[in-house]
């Protein structure tokens, strides 16, 4: 099976897009939920269940997020803000 190329996107105080090899998505939303980063959003009808029964908000957080590199586009594979 050939490696995909993806392009990460995460956001902590800073914005940092990379490029990561890897054979599905899934697995890197496996390896970046481990570092901490959430890769995925809840379903709504959940995050208003939350809401309503605890008084906070859980959707929108997502911090991570993962595309596939379409080659010979305009897409941007690499950033650091320094």
């Amino acid at each position: 099976m050939k490696k995909k190329t993806y392009i990460v996107s995460t956001y902590n105080d800073y914005e940092w897009i990379t490029t990561k090899d890897a054979y599905c998505r899934l697995q890197l939303m496996f390896i970046y939920t481990y570092k901490g980063y959430q890769v995925y959003e809840y379903p709504l009808w959940y995050s208003k269940l939350i809401y309503r029964l605890f008084g906070k908000r859980i959707y929108g957080n997502r911090n991570c997020n993962i595309e596939l590199r379409i080659p010979g586009s305009d897409q941007i594979t690499y950033y650091t803000p320094y």
